[in-house]
């Protein structure tokens, strides 16, 4: 199945918009639309229309929606070149914006290529143990995924853990947008308080293609100051290759507060 049968992105008669459906299964355990699935639909609109692949693209997340709403996606471009485009998708339900993505497009041939930093030492997936959720995932996207604890070190900022997503390629820029949304994530396995946090953004670079079963999602918290955390997460191959970057922003709640 590609990210576009999987996210259930369909296109419409007009070849610059396109619409989502909200789904059980492309939502968080809050039941609202996963930051990641947005991004990534927005990417799977961008490179349909253009024909391109994405270099960059970073979301805003204004507002929460719940099934069964339906977003919808518009593309505008701003700009197209020889070999980039910069363009843009805003995401509605009705009147009210969703999410905006900024994004650049295209590919160039250059003679020099490299990677200078290195996927951290982790055990295979078949070694490691399965990723406990707090409550049941039920039919959200987590049921979707299946992950395995890599490097678990808390208060260390530190997180690692391989992850795969049922029924879509990994070697898709939209299969790394889902998979670049996992901050918070990292911030609960940091922080010494129970918390939950939602993305304000998200922002992925997309590096190499390469084949791969897992993907190992390396999460680096750098900070938490004025109630937010800041955080990177360096998207590897099984075989080290650098597949992509993501940096997202979040805010943070105490859980019980949270759940009041």
């Amino acid at each position: 199945m590609n990210a576009r049968e999987w996210l259930g992105l369909e296109p419409t008669h007009n070849p610059m918009r396109w619409y989502l459906p909200v789904t059980p299964g492309i939502c968080s355990g809050l039941g609202t639309l996963f930051g990641g699935c947005g991004l990534g639909a927005a990417i799977e609109a961008l490179e349909r229309t253009t024909g391109r692949p994405v270099v960059w693209a970073s979301a805003q997340y204004l507002n929460y929606t719940r099934p069964p709403s339906v977003v919808d996606l518009d593309v505008h471009i701003g700009a197209h070149g020889r070999s980039t485009t910069q363009a843009r998708v805003l995401g509605q339900v009705g009147d009210t914006e969703i999410f905006t993505v900024n994004a650049s497009l295209g590919a160039r041939e250059f003679a020099e290529e490299g990677q200078w930093v290195t996927m951290p030492d982790a055990p295979a997936p078949d070694d490691c143990p399965p990723r406990e959720y707090r409550f049941d995932p039920g039919n959200t996207i987590a049921s979707r995924l299946e992950s395995r604890m890599a490097v678990d070190t808390p208060g260390t900022g530190r997180t690692a853990f391989w992850s795969r997503i049922t029924g879509m390629s990994m070697n898709s820029a939209a299969a790394l947008a889902v998979l670049g949304d996992f901050v918070p994530m990292g911030l609960g396995q940091t922080l010494t308080s129970e918390i939950g946090s939602n993305s304000l953004d998200n922002t992925l670079r997309v590096l190499h293609s390469a084949v791969t079963d897992w993907v190992l999602v390396d999460v680096r918290i750098e900070a938490v100051a004025r109630g937010f955390g800041h955080g990177h997460i360096y998207l590897w191959a099984e075989d080290g290759t650098l597949m992509g970057t993501a940096s997202q922003s979040a805010m943070i709640r105490i859980w019980q507060e949270r759940r009041r």
